[in-house]
């Protein structure tokens, strides 16, 4: 029975690899609905049901391109006529869509928002098929089901694949088309011109989906650098179709970019303001920021075998390797040199980091056969211990980035306080990532933060509690001064209770509870 299954070992073992995935994305995939937790879910989610509701392509937002919004719109519509032939809608007039950011954040069509989320979890699994594809023309199939498995496991891929958003989208497809330009380079002398055309217009979606994904078209130029023989053939038409058709998949999924110059524009000026924000200038080096993420946080076990083989694909992949090195290296360099601090920025060349773990497990095998010859069973051993090292601990945070996913969110909890404890009628101030409570019942008063406020101000709009967070007020988003007078804020204020708990995928976040002077403070640590 094994010697017939042993033909089929690799799909067996990528079968398993997909199973392992789904589980990891689909567990928990609705956590906290009705509530929307999530401060960017309604950007594309609202969009989409604007467009099912009203009929009107043109998107409310191009915050992020509008690749995933289409997308994301025709699964809406699937959802629509689920729930109309299940007799709980009847006309898409029915639809509520608020305003972003409105408040409290619970959603009063939550199946929408975890359409997107699903969508976000295909496009994750996709990911894996794309990396095993990746890893085997550059390596071999073994490198191949290496790299599958990490990022199958990848704890930023997992996180991302539970978010309606489109981190997860755009590297899927910057993954599909370093994948496509590879192929494209490896059959230039074979291949007629619509292999590097295509890989050109899956860029161009890549772009669509979210901004960044632009980059792909350095790596997108670099294959004809890297095969064209002659300067009169850089002018020719295959080399010139894959820019082109580069511009031509991007306006495909963002026909708006044309058909409405000022929004667009607009847009873009946000979404590039957003990554130069002048605000994190005083903050430090954002490139210590990350790469303290990068090698200390939960990814950590990825981010050094990653770094050496990085180095090693150098000498391995010839100059073919070129391609997806100086992808990944663009964005790292775009990650490292921006202001915001953002841990997933760095997500489109994680797929590429996935083959560099994949590309130094073989090396050592290789390098241990010629070394220390053995029996095959023997070196399958140590291939598995190194992989177990890699493996394991991205699999631990994983699961611990869904345990707090499935919660209860602190802000949940601290709701529940609010309700049990403080009187109807008083008027709480919250920053950013307020808990919902009901406003009706407790007056509301939302602010971005409370650092650059003062006693008086809150005063003067009657607030008698004011409910804060270090996910805002930490020293990685305001600097010292800031967090000064943060702090000589609420040593005015009586500190009544104290909460931690997970914040989406993170644990150990803190809620705070002062009450307005006078009061008699109960202090909890």
């Amino acid at each position: 029975m094994l010697h017939r299954l042993r033909p089929h070992a690799p799909t067996l073992l990528l079968g398993f690899i997909l199973l392992v995935a789904a589980g990891l994305r689909l567990s928990a995939i609705d956590f906290a609905l009705p509530s929307v937790y999530h401060p960017d879910e309604d950007v594309l989610v609202l969009p989409a049901m604007n467009i099912i509701k009203t009929g009107d392509l043109n998107p409310l937002r191009m915050h992020y391109g509008t690749f995933f919004v289409y997308l994301l719109a025709f699964v809406h519509l699937l959802v629509y006529l689920q729930s109309a032939r299940s007799g709980n809608i009847s006309s898409v007039e029915q639809l509520i869509i608020p305003e972003r950011g409105w408040y409290p954040g619970v959603f009063p069509n939550p199946e929408y928002v975890l359409a997107g989320r699903l969508l976000s979890a295909a496009f994750g699994l996709a990911l894996i098929l794309i990396v095993y594809l990746l890893g085997t023309r550059l390596g071999n199939r073994r490198i191949g089901l290496m790299a599958a498995a990490v990022a199958a496991v990848l704890p930023d891929f997992v996180i991302h694949s539970h978010y309606a958003m489109t981190d997860m989208a755009l590297t899927t497809m910057c993954a599909f088309a370093l994948y496509l330009l590879v192929r494209a380079y490896d059959g230039w002398e074979t291949d007629n011109a619509w292999a590097y055309t295509g890989a050109g217009f899956v860029c161009g979606l890549a772009a669509s989906t979210k901004f960044t994904g632009a980059l792909m078209v350095v790596p997108l130029l670099l294959v004809p650098l890297l095969r064209v023989r002659r300067l009169d053939d850089v002018i020719s038409l295959r080399v010139m179709g894959g820019p082109l058709a580069m511009a031509a998949g991007f306006l495909a999924a963002t026909p708006y970019a044309l058909l409405d110059i000022p929004k667009f524009i607009r847009f873009t000026a946000y979404a590039l303001t957003s990554y130069a924000q002048p605000g994190y200038d005083v903050l430090g080096s954002t490139w210590r920021w990350q790469l303290d993420y990068l090698f200390t946080g939960r990814n950590a076990a990825l981010a050094y075998p990653a770094a050496a083989g990085l180095v090693i694909s150098l000498f391995r992949w010839g100059r073919r390797g070129w391609i997806v090195n100086i992808f990944a290296l663009t964005v790292l360099l775009v990650s490292l040199t921006t202001s915001a601090r953002e841990s997933r920025t760095w997500m489109p060349l994680a797929p590429v980091a996935c083959v560099w773990v994949a590309l130094l497990l073989d090396t050592v095998l290789g390098w241990s056969r010629r070394r220390w010859p053995c029996r095959a069973a023997d070196q399958a051993a140590l291939y598995g211990l190194l992989a177990l090292l890699v493996l394991l601990p991205l699999f631990s945070r994983s699961v611990e980035a869904i345990r707090n996913l499935r919660g209860p969110d602190v802000r949940s909890t601290v709701k529940a306080w609010i309700e049990a404890n403080i009187p109807p009628g008083s008027v709480l101030a919250f920053d950013r990532f307020p808990p919902n409570v009901d406003p009706v019942v407790w007056p509301v008063v939302l602010n971005p933060s409370h650092y650059n406020q003062s006693l008086n101000h809150y005063r003067e709009q009657g607030v008698r509690y004011v409910i804060g967070s270090d996910i805002i007020q930490n020293s990685n988003r305001l600097s010292a001064e800031d967090l000064t007078t943060f702090e000589a804020m609420t040593a005015q204020l009586c500190l009544v209770k104290s909460f931690t708990g997970p914040v989406l995928a993170a644990g150990g976040l803190t809620y705070w509870v002062y009450e307005m002077p006078p009061c008699a403070p109960v202090v909890e640590p």
